[in-house]
This record gives C-alpha cells, sequence and structure tokens, in this order.
C-alpha cells in the first residue's frame, strides 16, 4: 500500500480531515477570542515593536540591554507573529487564521510522516488514524486559539521529523533535502528550545552511515539560522547567547531544595536578576542550579522522576486557561485527560508491537523512537508543565496510528493495550497521590 497512490475516495476523507480541522481550529478561535495574556501579551508586544521598526523588544520605556524579551521563549514565534502583523496588520483574527492552517497543515504532513516511517507496513487508515490525533486534539485545538509558541512548534517539529524519513528512504538523497532539514530544526528551535534535541539522532545517522558532507550541509543550514541572532545578540549582550535567556531561570526554578519539578515562583530568580542583570543574572542562576544538581545528585533524580511522571500523566489535562469556565472547563478537561489517556496508551502499545517488524521496518522505528525520546529528554531535568508535553503528541500518534491500524486488523492483544493503559494509570496514580492537595485545588476551580 506504501508504494501505492492514493484513491479519489481516500483523497477525499484526508482533505475532509484536513477542512474539518481548520474549521473546527477557526470557529474555536473566533467563538472564545482569547485575548494576548501572560507570556502571550509578551510575545505580541514585542512582535509589534519588530513591525513597528522599535526592535526586538517588549517595552519602549527602558533600555534595550535590559528589556524583558530576551528571557521570553523565542525568536522564532515572535518574528512570526511579526511577519503576520506586516502584512495583514496588528490582527489576531490573521494569527488565528494562519495558526489554523499550520493544525490543518501539522494533520496532513502527519498523515504523510506514518508513510515515510511504516513504509512497507502502512495502511492508509494507519495515516489517517494519526493525522486525526494531531488534527483533533483538544490540547493542541485550545493552544492554537491563543498566540502561543507550540502551534508553529509542533508543525515544525513534524516537518523536520518528515523531511529526515523523506531523506531516510530514498538511496540516494539529494544534498538540498539535509539542508532543507537543516532549516526547518533551526527553525523549530528558535520556537521551541527542546526541538534542538533533535539534532542528536539526525546527526547520528549522518555520522553513522558516513554521510559527512550531508552533515555538513545540514549543520550550515542550522548555522545560517542561528548566527544572524547569535551576532545581534553578543553586539546587545556582548555575550553567547543562541536563542534566550529563560535558561537560568528555568533551571533554578526546578532545582533546588523544595522544588517540585514544577514551574512556581521562585524569590531567588528575581533577587539575582534585579541585582546582577539579565545576563550575569541568568549565569549565576544557572551556576546555583548546576551546583545544586551536582552536590545533590540523589534529589535531582529524584526530582527528574518527578518530571517524568508529570510529564506523561493523564491527571494533568489542559483546560485551566483563563478563558474556559464552568462546562467549557470541564468538558476540556475531560477531553483533554481522555486524549492523553488514548495517545499515551495506543502509542505505546504501537511501540511495543513494532518490535515485531522486519529489520528494515526496526531500523527506521529505531529512529522514529529516538526522535520521541528526545522531547522528553530535553525538559525532564529542567521543569515540566502540561503544554511542555504537546511537543511529543505527533510522534505518540504516529505509532497510536499503528495500534489502530492492529486493532482493525484484529491482531490486537488486549493483554498488550491493557498493560500498556495500567502503566499509565500507575504513574498516573503516583502522580496524583504525590501532588494531591494540588490537583483538588484544580478540581475546585472547574466550576
Amino acid at each position: 500500500m506504501s508504494g501505492k497512490s492514493l484513491s479519489k475516495n481516500q483523497k477525499l476523507i484526508l482533505l475532509a480531515l484536513v477542512a474539518a480541522t481548520f474549521a473546527i481550529s477557526l470557529s474555536y478561535s473566533f467563538y472564545f477570542k482569547v485575548p494576548p495574556a501572560v507570556d502571550a501579551r509578551a510575545y505580541d508586544a514585542i512582535a509589534w515593536n519588530l513591525v513597528q521598526g522599535n526592535g526586538y523588544r517588549e517595552s519602549l520605556d527602558i533600555p534595550l540591554a535590559d528589556d524583558n524579551a530576551i528571557m521570553r521563549v523565542g525568536p522564532g514565534y515572535e518574528f512570526f507573529l511579526a511577519a503576520i502583523y506586516y502584512l495583514f496588520g496588528h490582527s489576531y483574527a490573521a494569527v488565528w487564521i494562519i495558526q489554523a492552517l499550520l493544525m490543518s497543515a501539522s494533520a496532513f504532513l502527519v498523515f504523510f510522516l506514518t508513510r515515510e516511517v511504516f513504509k512497507s507496513q502502512w495502511n492508509y487508515w494507519m495515516g489517517i488514524a494519526a493525522a486525526g490525533l494531531i488534527g483533533l486534539s483538544p490540547d493542541l485545538i485550545t493552544i492554537q486559539s491563543m498566540l502561543m509558541t507550540e502551534t508553529l512548534g509542533v508543525f515544525l517539529i513534524i516537518a523536520t521529523a518528515y523531511l529526515f524519513f523523506k531523506y531516510i528512504n530514498q538511496a540516494m538523497p539529494p544534498w538540498q533535502l539535509a539542508g532543507i532539514m537543516g532549516l526547518a530544526l533551526a527553525a523549530a528551535a528558535t520556537v521551541r528550545t527542546p526541538a534542538a534535541f533533535l539534532v542528536f539522532p539526525i546527526a547520528g545517522f549522518f555520522l553513522f552511515n558516513k554521510r559527512r558532507k550531508h552533515l555538513l550541509i545540514f549543520l550550515l543550514a542550522i548555522s545560517f539560522i542561528f548566527l544572524p541572532w547569535i551576532a545581534r545578540n553578543f553586539y546587545v549582550y556582548q555575550a553567547f547567547i543562541p536563542t534566550n535567556l529563560a535558561y537560568g531561570i528555568d533551571l533554578l526554578s526546578g532545582n533546588h531544595q523544595g522544588a517540585t519539578g514544577e514551574l512556581e515562583p521562585y524569590p531567588v530568580n528575581d533577587a539575582y536578576l534585579e541585582q546582577y542583570g539579565l545576563v550575569k543574572g541568568s549565569q549565576l542562576l544557572t551556576k546555583e542550579a548546576l551546583s545544586f544538581i551536582i552536590s545533590n545528585p540523589v534529589d535531582f533524580l529524584k526530582l527528574t522522576l518527578y518530571r517524568i511522571s508529570i510529564y506523561f500523566s493523564i491527571s494533568r489535562p489542559t483546560g485551566f486557561w483563563f478563558h474556559l469556565h464552568g462546562l467549557s472547563r470541564a468538558v476540556t478537561l475531560l477531553l483533554s485527560a481522555a486524549y492523553a489517556a488514548s495517545v499515551f496508551t495506543f502509542g505505546l502499545w504501537g511501540i511495543i508491537k513494532a518490535r515485531g517488524l522486519g529489520e528494515e521496518d526496526k531500523r527506521r522505528i529505531k529512529w522514529f523512537l529516538a526522535m520521541l525520546v528526545m522531547m522528553p529528554l530535553a525538559i525532564v531535568g529542567i521543569i515540566v508543565e502540561t503544554r511542555y508535553r504537546f511537543l511529543v503528541y505527533p510522534f505518540f500518534a504516529v505509532f497510536a496510528g499503528y495500534g489502530f491500524w492492529e486493532a482493525v486488523q484484529r491482531r490486537l492483544s488486549w493483554r498488550v493495550v491493557w498493560y500498556s493503559f495500567i502503566i499509565i494509570l500507575l504513574n498516573t496514580g503516583l502522580d496524583a497521590w504525590r501532588n494531591s492537595e494540588r490537583i483538588f485545588q484544580r478540581l475546585n476551580e472547574i466550576f
């Protein structure tokens, strides 16, 4: 099936799913009309300042070197917003439309990503299931209605993975494909920094297969995106800053005496930044965090295990956004929890089931699994929030699509599915037990 073109009916079903993704996403955005707040407000301000010719800054009232913009996740998403504002004016509606299109494009690409990963084992309905898990994800539909980085980040990560497996599956891959892959990965890393970890499996593939020239092209493409920003930051701050300065706050917030592994207020952060400035303060915060990790390896390991538990816990659904109240919040939480349970359970089962594939298929699966592992690995040593796991959804969706297809074919081992679900459920129970007070407090906020 993988080598055949799609039939007319198959194309229509795929296009219907893509159209439904766009329509639902856009309807959600225009129904709630979520105004920018907190991080989104900062991204909005930075983007508009760029369009106005004021530079990459959040406020005009303080010197550029002291402006908080460099502390925000970026700069990719801010430049993305700036491009929209430059073309369409300061219009949130334009952002909602384009982010709904990105959702549709993500679902469309995931469909074809499954074909590149599973190749001879691929089936049309496997691709549809995976695409549906992305396009109709309650978590991703919710986040795309806001001026947040995840929608663009997820799309770029999917694009990077697709290009990587398109490269793998060609006997004589062109050097241009290695360069485009580097551009996509670099763009993803400027939007969501954890995406940078994908460089390890991709570079590993180049080295393992002795394709050093293509590795060089890949790295040069990455440099093409990063070097202008690094040069700008060195000019402004006299320091090497490849993306932003959020690392110091994040690292110490998750690694100090009394830390929970989640993003919580920690007075030391503000004190250091206020006393020493943004660059020096961030460096000292990082030093403090590393000192804690080195001096307390057991505590760090324990915190990391807690963060892994939070990352995969279905008791951490998304839905506690300020625009959701009462019934809309309750429905969002239920759908989000059900979605997480489904994508993680069937995704885990798909990973287990893929062990029985042929050697050629398993070779691709191993590289894809390595990419999946990079997403949680990039953050479980720092801090974990529910939306941080959105980047791993496309990888689990592909494996879950394979699991769903196995179920349709009646090759489903329910015992293994139950084992997968029990693993997810036990982890959720551990997370709920450890954080019962916090979770009950959240539940009281529903109504």
